[in-house]
């Protein structure tokens, strides 16, 4: 399988990148590959609500043209997502959120849903206990499978891991998401 791998953290080697690395093992492992991108390397704006993916009448994708298309575009080839965001004060951090915030333009109200329902893992990092912002978090996994991505993994990762602390069961699991891809 070929994915490509969206990383909402700035830090280079933090949590989400460590994973993310695991992952990518994995995939390698399995004959595959796995592109990695940082939301902050990319050109990436919110969405305008200019509400031009609504009109029925004239359907378009989202009219911005910026890496966000782009990314998504390489999705409907055939590539699988990858998606780590860090959470911040209970929320995604704000670069996690401008990538979703385009998920407007890709609803069910749309013709630009995603076809063939490509595989997604989803990632989200954060320093509190285990399992703390599970309901958030899955809450924010409902909106990936409203524009067609079948989510075949989630990966709740609490108390700063794997940089803090134990994280060989996380990086494990990582890995073995990279081999099941």
């Amino acid at each position: 399988m070929d994915a490509i791998s969206i990383i909402a953290s700035s830090r280079r080697n933090g949590n989400c990148k460590q994973i993310v690395d695991k992952i990518t093992e994995g995939i390698i492992e399995n004959g595959g590959t796995n592109n990695i991108y940082f939301i902050e390397d990319m050109n990436i704006r919110g969405c305008q609500g200019c509400r031009r993916c609504k009109d029925l009448d004239n359907p378009t994708k989202c009219i911005l043209d910026d890496d966000f298309n782009r990314v998504m575009e390489k999705i409907e080839e055939g590539r699988a997502l990858i998606f780590a965001a860090p959470n911040y004060f209970g929320e995604i951090n704000a670069q996690g959120h401008l990538f979703m915030d385009r998920f407007f333009s890709m609803t069910k109200t749309t013709p630009n849903r995603l076809k063939d329902n490509p595989k997604a893992v989803i990632i989200h990092t954060y320093g509190a206990s285990q399992g703390h912002y599970d309901e958030y978090i899955n809450s924010r996994t409902r909106r990936f499978t409203s524009i067609g991505f079948d989510v075949v993994d989630v990966l709740s990762v609490g108390e700063n891991k794997p940089s803090k602390g134990d994280g060989s069961k996380v990086l494990l699991k990582a890995k073995e998401i990279g081999l099941n891809l």
